[in-house]
């Protein structure tokens, strides 16, 4: 307990399990949002097909048959159902797709999709940018853009402390222009003050120079959250996972090595 908060006190540090309950806790209020939501989600995710003559053409056109047809309408889905509970939306330049404050922290969740065409590329890891994240990036000769703790203050139990940096990735592997949905993944990436506990491992290099991948395969879990609680707490679960697929299949790898949790299976 720290005693009361006085005018100029030094500003405490979080422990790196206390940053990783905190990843944790907020992991668990993403996922409520979603299934909460779930079928206004998937209905969402499907409407674009009620007038794929308008635009699939140009669509092809101007991209190709491996990009994701689903890329911008999951961002406008998911801001609709996160505005909902996020209610301090942040306009900073430097951040993901969504960016919100709380009491306790900045959350940035970025929504990626992935079609069936480019699924190997991805199995078991997350094409990131340095807006995105701010873990270390030595490894791919890059740098993350943003900060591990933000210069706003909170309080907690009468210590005062910065507000870290959350991210989380929600994750659609999905057909080509089709209703199928294969899985929607919820992932959170550790802050950066964590390097010490995932090091590089964790860090995948894309096809270009500098692009990173976070390769959650490699430690699907919370490390210290699963060391102090004495079981496995997972960085990584299915919010929505397609039954006619295996995780290994989805993932890249099997529930002999670590079983994540599947909230919704159809």
């Amino acid at each position: 307990m720290c005693p009361k908060v006085m005018a100029n006190s030094q500003i405490k540090k979080m422990s790196l399990l206390e940053i990783e309950e905190l990843e944790y806790v907020h992991l668990e209020r993403i996922r409520y949002y979603f299934l909460d939501n779930f079928q206004d989600i998937k209905k969402g995710l499907i409407y674009r097909l009620e007038i794929k003559n308008d635009w699939y053409n140009i669509f092809i056109k101007t991209k190709h048959n491996q990009s994701s047809d689903l890329d911008k309408g999951a961002e406008r889905i998911f801001h609709h159902v996160f505005s909902q509970g996020m209610k301090i939306p942040n306009s900073s330049p430097i951040g993901a797709d969504l960016m919100y404050e709380t009491f306790d922290s900045f959350i940035h969740i970025d929504i990626k999709t992935i079609s069936d065409s480019n699924w190997e590329d991805y199995k078991g890891k997350i094409a990131i940018q340095c807006n995105q994240t701010s873990y270390p990036l030595f490894k791919v000769g890059s740098s993350p853009n943003l900060p591990t703790y933000y210069s706003k203050t909170f309080i907690k139990n009468g210590c005062e402390y910065n507000k870290p940096t959350l991210t989380y990735f929600i994750y659609i592997l999905h057909k080509h222009a089709s209703e199928e949905i294969f899985s929607i993944l919820l992932v959170c990436m550790p802050n950066g003050e964590l390097y010490e506990i995932y090091e590089d491992k964790i860090l995948h290099k894309g096809k270009n120079k500098g692009t990173p991948r976070y390769a959650f395969k490699e430690e699907p879990r919370f490390v210290l959250l699963s060391n102090q609680r004495g079981k496995n707490v997972f960085r990584v679960e299915f919010l929505f996972k397609n039954s006619n697929y295996s995780q290994e299949e989805l993932v890249g790898f099997s529930e002999k090595k670590y079983k994540i949790p599947v909230w919704v299976e159809r």
